[in-house]
């Protein structure tokens, strides 16, 4: 069921989290990984040795291999087994003694896994690393449909009333009709925002990743020099359910404190939250029927669905014409 999904690189830690001691354990589309750091490299390997079926993740780093807790098997960078302790001397470690290993990399404060041979490189947050910016990141777990999640970030129409006062305003409901532009890995569109005072410049790349750059309007109309850059990945954990990244760069305010930013996260991300995990059905529909979607503000999340459809995604548990 997560096929069309597997080719595409998806992040499944900070890298924080991943430390040079110890494997931590994650998960994307079904599968359980292992991650730990083999030198300067992250590896990836299923959560499980072959012998017994323990996951790798509760045992330890040794060098750059990866011992399993149970009975000590040990396990190299690509997933061979190197070591088998209770092996007699002399008796060749058998072919079959290995894991299966995903590609891993690092980007933008993120460990980066795809399962098969991705058919895209890993999305670029333009800000991330921009000379006078300052990120940071902050991540949840929702019961809740991957594609739900980023189409609820597609969606402006939403903001007075799910986030009045902070991304809204209820008396100012109606939004400009936008121009959607689809390359073939990406949906771009601008929402000129009188609500906020803002010019919100989206890129989503498919299948699950939204850059939204926002541009505050100074008192003369033109844009200010101060930016919001936001950044969302939806890592599929299964069909209903997804580790959700958040990420903000800002080239102001620089001498508070990232926790303001990190708490206003929280809280507009626990708005939606509650939202999308009450939507039915839980997965996103990619039939355009199943739904009814307004001309103008809807544009760019018709075009989304359209756009997974193309790439083959189908939900085991829906039914798509």
């Amino acid at each position: 069921m997560f096929e069309a999904l597997r080719p595409y690189w998806y992040p499944v830690a900070l890298s924080e989290e991943v430390p040079a001691d110890k494997p931590f354990a994650t998960s994307l589309l079904g599968e359980r990984i292992a991650l730990y750091r083999a030198g300067p490299k992250v590896v990836a390997l299923r959560d499980l040795c072959i012998h017994r079926g323990t996951p790798l993740s509760l045992g330890w780093v040794d060098g750059d291999q990866l011992v399993c807790t149970y009975h000590g098997w040990t396990y190299g960078a690509t997933g061979a087994c190197t070591r088998i302790p209770s092996l007699a001397p002399g008796r060749p470690i058998p072919p079959k003694a290995k894991v299966d290993g995903f590609q891993a990399n690092e980007k933008d404060g993120l460990v980066w896994v795809a399962l098969d041979d991705p058919k895209e490189p890993i999305p670029t947050w333009p800000e991330s690393e921009a000379p006078g910016f300052r990120r940071l990141w902050t991540q949840f777990h929702w019961r809740a449909n991957a594609a739900r999640a980023i189409e609820n970030v597609m969606d402006f129409a939403h903001f007075p009333w799910v986030h009045p006062g902070v991304l809204g305003d209820r008396s100012k409901p109606v939004y400009p009709d936008i121009e959607v532009k689809t390359t073939a890995n990406q949906i771009g569109y601008v929402v000129d925002d009188e609500a906020t005072n803002a010019i919100r410049t989206y890129t989503v790349t498919l299948p699950l990743t939204l850059h939204m750059h926002v541009a505050r309007r100074a008192g003369g109309g033109d844009a200010a020099r101060n930016i919001t850059s936001l950044y969302f990945i939806a890592r599929p954990i299964g069909e209903r359910e997804t580790q959700f990244y958040f990420g903000l760069a800002r080239n102001f305010a620089l001498d508070q404190p990232d926790e303001i930013f990190a708490q206003r996260n929280r809280e507009v991300t626990e708005q939606d939250r509650r939202i999308v995990e009450a939507q039915r059905p839980e997965e996103l529909p990619l039939d355009l029927s199943a739904e009814l979607h307004l001309r103008g503000t809807d544009a760019a999340q018709v075009e989304y669905r359209r756009a997974l459809k193309r790439l083959g995604v189908a939900w085991a548990g829906a039914v798509d014409a």
